[in-house]
Order: structure tokens, then sequence, then C-alpha cells
């Protein structure tokens, strides 16, 4: 079991040049990420949940945009992840957190077009991934297949063995989905920080963090075992848990960042 971070140990001076070989550290620090991410969600809480309304708000606008809507908040989720972990690391150095860091990707750090291309090519590979479900989906069910059960409106006319092969087809989806959105979220965990912190070029921040995070997979899966209970206890009161939990999720992800790398 990890021993875990102490609340005083934030204070680190700022990396120069590329960040080191990832380590690879015990799973008990999937656990000790999170209480990292709690004492930096208590060091300035109202702060933090002002630039999450204010980032909410400003993904919901970029959705009522048709398609370049969605494209933007792609490209600019990395941009606002930049400009956070450079919040969590003035809280490191013991400076006050702003709800300005919100918007430090976009100039204050000089790297706003190397998160811009993590962004573009994390919308590059969910658009692959899409176009391989397709693919199996196809494989497996055929298109003979999909035009039947198309054609069908009466759910009750479904035989047993048309019912059987789209289950199987839809299993082996969510499958490579599941194992893909995966691939897709370690290259992209530590990007960012690595990016604005570490001032590493996207692709091989991508591919450093791919590392680290494969390294460090028990912690990983701890980590993510432990987020999803607190995922669902955020949930149930209409979702104001999030204000707290997703502060805490950018924390850890630092948190992460430094213990593995700083």
């Amino acid at each position: 079991m990890a021993t875990p971070l102490p609340p005083q140990s934030m204070t680190i001076p700022t990396p120069n040049g590329p960040a080191p070989e990832p380590r690879k550290l015990p799973a008990g620090y999937g656990a000790a990420w999170w209480g990292e991410g709690w004492r930096i969600f208590c060091a300035a809480p109202g702060i933090w949940i002002g630039m999450i309304v204010i980032l909410l708000v400003l993904m919901f606008l970029l959705l009522l945009v048709p398609i370049i809507g969605g494209i933007a908040q792609s490209l600019l989720m990395p941009v606002f992840a930049g400009g956070i972990m450079l919040g969590c690391h003035a809280l490191a150095r013991g400076e006050p957190l702003r709800i300005a860091h919100l918007f430090d990707g976009f100039g204050g750090s000089g790297r706003f077009g190397a998160l811009v291309i993590i962004g573009l090519v994390a919308l590059a590979a969910s658009i692959v991934l899409g176009l391989i479900c397709l693919a199996v989906i196809f494989a497996t069910i055929g298109i003979a297949g999909l035009t039947t059960l198309a054609s069908i409106t009466d759910p009750t006319q479904i035989s047993l063995d048309a019912l059987m092969s789209f289950g199987a087809a839809l299993m082996i989806v969510a499958l490579v989905a599941l194992i893909g959105t995966s691939l897709i979220a370690m290259a992209l965990w530590f990007a960012p920080a690595l990016v604005v912190l570490d001032g590493e070029e996207p692709i091989a921040a991508m591919r450093r963090s791919f590392r680290a995070c494969w390294r460090n997979l028990g912690a990983m899966l701890v980590y993510g075992l432990i987020y999803i209970g607190l995922a669902i206890v955020a949930t149930i009161p209409l979702g104001l848990g999030w204000l707290v939990l997703a502060p805490m999720l950018v924390g850890s992800c630092y948190a992460g960042w430094r213990t593995i790398f700083a």
C-alpha cells in the first residue's frame, strides 16, 4: 500500500525541460491520488466550483452550435485542461487559485497550439474508433441482418436466432469500444499536464502519458474503481456532487503527474 501524499509535499519547483521517464508506483497510489485531489479541492472550494460551472456553461453553449460546436468542444477541452493543470501547479507553489487559470491554456502558457493538437488527435482517434465499431457490426451481423432488423415493425416478430446474433454483435462492439476508449484515455490522461508543465510536444506527451498509464495499470485500476463509486455517489443528488468530484478528478490527475513524472 502506498503512503498517502502529505499535504505540504505539493510545494515543488517548476519543472524544466522534458519530464523523466514515468515511474512505476504501487497500486495503492491509485487511492492516494484521490486523497490529494480532495486536499486540492479543499484549498479553494469556492473557486473550484466557480471554474467548473463556467466550464460547463461554455461546453453547453458550444454544443448549441451545429457541427462546429461539437468539434470545437473536442479541440478545446485539452486547452481548458491545461489551464486547470496550471491552476493546480499554482496551488502547489503556494499561490492562490484564480478563475483565470481556466483560460491560461489559451495564452498564458504559450502552449495553445500544442493543446489543440492533442484535441485534434483525440477527435481523430474517436472517429477511427467509431468506424471500427461500425465495421465490427457489419462483420458480425451483415447488411442483410441489419436490413431485416430495420424492417421489423413488431419486436415480437424477431426470431431467437436473430436476437442472439444481434446481442452477440452488441457485446463485441461494446468490448471493442471499451478497449479503444481506454487506450485513448491512457494517451490523453497526463498529456495536457506534460505539455504545459514540462514543455513536451503534443505527440510525445501522449506517448509518454500512455506509457505512464501502462506502467501503472495496478494504480490506474484502483483509481478507476474508486472513481466509479464516487461517480455514482456524485450523480445521486441531481448530479450536484460533480461540482466537488470534478475538481477532485483534475486534482487527482495532477497528483498522478507529480508522483509519476515530477
